[in-house]
């Protein structure tokens, strides 16, 4: 009974301290050479490194929009610009951070350069990127969602919610990790030499979309940060402490089946107690 005891209370734990993946309430950009990570108000980074390419091409290419718009597609890449046009094109999308293009592949729009990018809220609270075209006249907007159970990423583009483009990153690298984990990644050194930016994160000012059935965009700031920590706590106690009491209770009951039940009583003697008696 001690053992499963041990073992239950350390279950108990375990499960108390991941009830909840947080989202940032802050999430300060560490490098502006690198405008795909940023740092929390607990000390753990955002990284968007492992999916970026540095070759010039989108990591995630020509994704039709769910808007229903079925004669543009969109491209995006973390942390590195690319290049999307027409052969022997001078024009198209030149050095950006995300681009529409229509479906003949002979228009090629910039929605979104890598730099001057920032980390917000949107959509409910999420972290999102938000980017800005080279002329400043469109703006993407990139929904991160923390899931680490899926093992690949995958990129869902909404399309164009008029005034701003809205994709959406499904991917275990909108989670937050620690240091220790994203020093693994190439090119940290980078990273980790320059001293962290003074600047907050900035709430990108972005309309309620009036598509009636579409998703509806309702932002919200979340808790403060230490609710979060309280609600671990309150979690784990209240988990601990019920199987505690169930430990408590199997084990009396245990002791209640092994317990005579007739301790005053003696047993019956074998022979007949009514062999010598006078008739």
């Amino acid at each position: 009974m001690d053992r499963a005891f041990i073992f239950l209370l350390f279950v108990s734990v375990v499960l108390g301290s991941n009830l909840k993946k947080y989202i940032p309430q802050r999430c300060i950009m560490v490098n502006p050479k690198v405008p795909c990570v940023c740092k929390d108000e607990y000390g753990n980074f955002v990284d968007l490194r492992p999916l970026a390419l540095k070759n010039l091409t989108a990591r995630f290419q020509d994704h039709e929009p769910a808007d229903g718009d079925n004669n543009h597609v969109y491209s995006w890449n973390p942390c590195y610009p690319f290049v999307e046009k027409s052969l022997n094109d001078t024009s198209g999308c030149l050095s950006v951070a995300s681009c529409r293009v229509n479906k003949k592949a002979t228009e090629f729009e910039d929605i979104g350069i890598q730099n001057g990018a920032t980390f917000g809220h949107f959509d409910n609270g999420n972290l999102s990127l938000t980017y800005k075209s080279r002329d400043q006249k469109r703006t993407t907007v990139l929904s991160l969602y923390c899931d680490q159970v899926q093992e690949e990423s995958t990129l869902r583009a909404v399309g164009d919610m008029g005034g701003f483009f809205w994709l959406q990153l499904r991917s275990k690298y909108s989670c937050p990790q620690n240091e220790s984990t994203i020093r693994q990644y190439p090119g940290s050194e980078l990273l980790f030499g320059a001293a962290v930016l003074a600047n907050m994160t900035e709430e990108p000012h972005i309309p309620t979309m009036p598509t009636p059935g579409s998703v509806t965009v309702n932002p919200k700031p979340n808790p403060a940060p230490n609710l979060h920590y309280i609600t671990f706590l309150l979690s784990g106690i209240l988990i601990t402490s019920f199987l505690i009491l169930l430990v408590l209770v199997g084990r009396l009951f245990w002791r209640a089946l092994r317990r005579d039940p007739y301790p005053r009583y003696s047993l019956v003697p074998d022979e007949d107690i009514l062999e010598n008696k006078i008739y």
